[in-house]
């Protein structure tokens, strides 16, 4: 039977279990038990099964074909909880449905669910009954603080891969968005019952991770390493000037080599002049005209890199340019060099290799966890390569027939793949799209990232024992992650990939920064400067009159910096282009964390004021919650495991904070509209008090979800 969620157009589906622990035990299409009964984490769930189970009790009563589906009534212009449209019934069994609505409201019993069956249009309407719905839906939460949890993926194992950055820098906010998207979903799917574990994958094989540390080394060598600042930070920055002096040195030898036409000057260093020698007659003589111009853009691009880089770190440019030119490296034999010894596991260049990607992830760690983001295990790319793994994919992709030769290359037939059963219908591919082809071999017969992907898929599902895989990755990677999926279809492992799925979302930018992120020109933004920027907001909007003693102010200061950065990155939902305000993301009026921290900040200044304490003997007084706004409130407790469950099954953890903010909204309606210290009756003010810790619990619960912390004070 499917119940909707009136006017949301949300269809969900009520599992039936087992005889024990059951939500519900069902017999030749009725449900047999009554709400009471219902042992479950979800108090609105139990009521659409017993309004279910009534309804249709009365359709076979009438003798109708069909079955009732229930719909939440969200139209504030009615009274009403609750409907039944009739209209597909009356079709089925050729009735008018105005006056079928009425039949069936006419003929349903009386319970204590309920206090009123209205027909209305072509609905059967029922009105809850809110003395015995508010006493039980807020019992329910202040027994069990954890009810919102509950066994939608029990027993699933769920891999989530995200953040995976290059060890060769810091994060910087375009895969931030990732680790903060990756680390939310993973939080949901352990709240719906999944034992979920998230891994990092380590890329220190490529041309990027020997360029850092070719430059790292050489600053200790000749002691020059003075780095005032975080490390990911500090071989960010030698990676972009080690790589910027290789691009020059490379140029420059090329040129010589193939035209023997020589660039004057240092082989490490750019200089206007020798810009001008590549419009010189002699180059224009000795360089066919084609390439010279391909050269002429090249070295200008490098030539503004090089000036860029220069004029904001100098001092560390220098140092870097004087080991390099001391020892006289030559640059574009060495890089791949240690490439290849780190791909073939010669000790010394392991040791090497890992000692400074090691230092990488360690500073990226220690960003992530500011915003307490903590990864389970870290995968290194290079073991993979070393396991045999990635040979035995290239072999298996040549044996069925997938693989183009080019030399040493060697190029996966994507569309080949793609015509294989399922392929086209999982990844939503048009029957006339052609797939385009993908080098996993490059021509100097060095093995890619997408190879190694691959072996490392399998590895997820057969290593890891996974019965799913989201890899949390970027927009840009959308065919590459084709690719991957193709590319297990050919090795035979559709099996493995129908479990992987791309969890694709756009990147992020700062408002007023440059729109390109390069880790290449050292242009790039890290969650650490969003952190401080955003922090210095908040000290310097609504913290900054406010009388409390600096230690605190910074305290709350972080809280809020935090929360609102994760919250505006996952409120706005993961495929929408996003450009980050530090003053929007903590503004008081307006859907941010900001909003619904002060929410749950006023909630506790409530209760701090009392000595309240929950206890069953205070149930009776709920009953006293009669007001619409308390009701509202209510409802909207209620709601809470279904929208977590939701949000799990359509990977939109964005629909989280919606309900929190709406939550903290009715809430703020309710304490402006009715008092609840000075309430005007004892049991009124205990029912009131239950409310508030109520919707505290569930702000905060909600928060926690989203990695956010919940500040008693603001």
């Amino acid at each position: 039977m499917i119940f909707k969620e009136g006017h949301c157009s949300q269809e969900f589906y009520l599992p039936i279990f087992g005889k024990t622990n059951s939500f519900a035990s069902f017999l030749k299409g009725q449900f047999i038990i009554d709400v009471c009964e219902i042992k479950m984490s979800d108090q609105l769930e139990a009521y659409i099964l017993k309004l279910a189970r009534l309804t249709n009790e009365v359709i076979k009563k009438l003798g109708l074909k069909g079955e009732a589906t229930i719909q939440e009534v969200t139209k504030k212009s009615t009274l009403s909880d609750f409907c039944v449209p009739v209209f597909k019934l009356a079709k089925a069994n050729g009735k008018n449905p105005i006056e079928l609505a009425k039949q069936i409201a006419s003929e349903m019993p009386q319970d204590i669910l309920y206090l009123e069956v209205k027909a209305e249009g072509g609905f059967v309407n029922f009105k809850l009954n809110r003395q015995q719905c508010s006493r039980e839906i807020l019992m329910h939460i202040l027994r069990e603080p954890a009810f919102y949890k509950s066994k939608l993926y029990h027993k699933q194992r769920i891999m989530v891969e995200h953040t995976s950055a290059n060890p060769n820098g810091p994060i910087h906010i375009g895969n931030f968005r990732g680790s903060i998207i990756g680390d939310t979903y993973a939080r949901i799917l352990k709240a719906v019952g999944a034992e979920v574990k998230t891994h990092f994958y380590v890329d220190d094989l490529g041309h990027q991770i020997p360029v850092v540390v070719i430059g790292y080394q050489q600053l200790n060598k000749h002691k020059k390493v003075k780095p005032k600042e975080k490390i990911d930070h500090f071989l960010g920055k030698i990676y972009g000037i080690t790589h910027t002096i290789y691009d020059i040195q490379k140029l420059k030898q090329e040129l010589k080599e193939k035209y023997q036409f020589i660039i004057p000057g240092t082989p490490y260093w750019l200089t206007k002049e020798e810009l001008i020698a590549l419009d010189s007659k002699e180059a224009k003589e000795r360089i066919p005209i084609q390439e010279l111009k391909e050269y002429q853009k090249n070295f200008k691009f490098i030539f503004e890199v090089q000036e860029d880089i220069y004029r904001r770190f100098p001092a560390l440019y220098d140092d870097l340019l004087e080991s390099i030119q001391k020892d006289r490296l030559d640059l574009p034999t060495i890089i791949p060099e240690l490439n290849r010894k780190y791909i073939q596991q010669e000790k010394e260049a392991v040791a090497i290799v890992r000692s400074t990607c090691q230092k990488v992830i360690d500073g990226q760690k220690e960003e992530l966890a500011l915003f307490n983001i903590f990864l389970d295990q870290f995968d290194w790319e290079g073991e993979l390569q070393w396991s045999g793994k990635v040979d035995f994919v290239l072999k298996q992709l040549e044996q069925q027939g997938y693989l183009i030769k080019d030399g040493k290359a060697r190029i996966f037939n994507a569309n080949k793949a793609a015509s294989l059963e399922g392929a086209r219908s999982y990844l939503k591919l048009k029957d006339d799209y052609e797939v385009p082809k993908a080098i996993l071999v490059t021509s100097s017969g060095d093995p890619l990232y997408l190879l190694r992907d691959i072996a490392y898929s399998i590895d997820k599902v057969d290593r890891y024992k996974m019965d799913r895989v989201f890899n949390v990755i970027g927009k840009p990677q959308e065919l590459t992650q084709k690719h991957l999926n193709l590319a297990l279809r050919a090795l035979g492992r559709s099996d493995i990939a129908n479990k992987i799925v791309h969890l694709n979302y756009e990147y992020m930018e700062l408002k007023g920064a440059l729109t390109r992120m390069s880790a290449r020109r050292l242009q790039y933004i890290t969650p650490l400067e969003l952190f401080l920027k955003t922090k210095k907001a908040v000290l310097e909007t609504f913290l900054e009159e406010r009388d409390y003693p600096e230690e605190e102010k910074e305290e709350i200061a972080t809280t809020i910096a935090i929360g609102a950065i994760k919250y505006s990155i996952i409120a706005i939902g993961l495929m929408k282009k996003m450009i980050f305000n530090p003053e929007e993301v903590i503004s008081l009026n307006a859907n941010t964390s900001t909003f619904i921290q002060y929410a749950y900040a006023r909630t506790q200044n409530i209760l701090i004021k009392t000595d309240f304490s929950w206890k069953a003997s205070l149930a009776r007084n709920l009953a006293e919650l009669q007001e619409d706004e308390e009701w509202a409130v209510i409802m909207a407790l209620a709601k809470f495991p279904k929208i977590i469950q939701t949000a799990a099954k359509q990977i939109k953890p964005e629909l989280v904070c919606s309900y929190l903010y709406d939550l903290a909204n009715l809430y703020n309606k309710f304490y402006d509209s009715h008092r609840v210290l000075d309430a005007p009756t004892k049991a009124l003010q205990i029912a009131r008090l239950a409310l508030t810790f109520a919707t505290g619990v569930v702000l905060s619960q909600g928060l926690a979800l989203l990695g956010i912390p919940s500040p008693k004070r603001m």
